[in-house]
């Protein structure tokens, strides 16, 4: 009797949710949040929270290529030293390779150029804020439209010292159309 009520669940599972069927000139709209830390020897611990709008077309039913604005939050200091909450402008171009695009389940490897400030310094350069960013993904369909992304990526400076990287993880929700 459990076998068959564990086979019987099992079943529902796997079919309980129906299957996104992505094609061709479908579009993509994710909303993404992301923890941010640059990683290496002689940087100091940081951290910052940001919240990704994300647009993008499917060019073949595997390949979706978008733009990504993005709002960093993190603290700072104003001149008295003391803490504050500061923004910034972020944003990539960002490519997704599907590895499956008729299931639940769509684990993805995905490139980008990210640009981690607008907002650059007079003795900065636009590249010092400049990365190249590698990863894997999934997407986990409630519905036929919508599914649960989640993105681990490791970030290149194209800083001309650079000396670090960043990791970053993403989660939140996407809508096909």
């Amino acid at each position: 009797m459990k076998r068959c009520t564990f086979f019987i669940m099992a079943l529902f599972l796997l079919t309980s949710g129906a299957f996104a069927q992505i094609e061709g000139g479908d579009t993509e709209v994710s909303f993404m949040g992301f923890f941010f830390t640059r990683i290496g020897e002689d940087i100091e611990a940081n951290g910052a929270g940001s919240v990704q709008l994300s647009y993008g077309k499917y060019i073949t039913p595997r390949l979706l290529l978008g733009v990504a604005p993005t709002m960093t939050f993190y603290t700072g200091q104003d001149e008295e030293g003391e803490p504050k909450l500061e923004t910034d402008f972020s944003g990539s171009i960002f490519f997704n390779f599907n590895f499956s695009t008729a299931s639940k389940f769509i684990p993805y490897i995905t490139g980008q150029y990210y640009q981690s400030t607008f907002d650059i310094p007079e003795d900065g350069e636009f590249t010092d804020y400049s990365y190249i960013n590698v990863g894997l993904g999934f997407k986990n369909f409630f519905n036929e439209y919508a599914a649960f992304n989640t993105m681990v990526s490791y970030g290149f400076s194209l800083a001309e010292d650079a000396d670090w990287a960043n990791l970053v993880v993403q989660t939140g929700i996407s809508f096909i159309f």
